[in-house]
């Protein structure tokens, strides 16, 4: 999947993603909003390769990082279904 097959897939709500991370490891978020559409303070870039995603929710430590960088190729599932 490209970066705007991803993009356009999700749209501008909230979603759930799946993928799998450079290193082999799943990730998931529950509840994110493509990182275009959240601005916050701090320098955030997305990658070439890859669509930023901000993690919304209440819970998140100061230490956890509250954006991900998603590599549309290891995507598995968006919103529970498999991709």
């Amino acid at each position: 999947m490209t970066k705007q097959d991803l993009k356009t897939r999700i749209g501008m709500g909230f979603f759930s993603v799946r993928w799998f991370k450079n290193n082999g490891s799943e990730r998931y978020i529950h509840r994110g909003i493509l990182g275009t559409y959240k601005k916050i303070d701090g320098e955030h870039k997305e990658h070439d390769n890859y669509v930023l995603v901000y993690k919304v929710g209440n819970g998140y430590q100061p230490k956890e990082s509250r954006w991900a960088n998603v590599n549309p190729n290891t995507v598995i599932a968006i919103n529970g279904g498999r991709v």
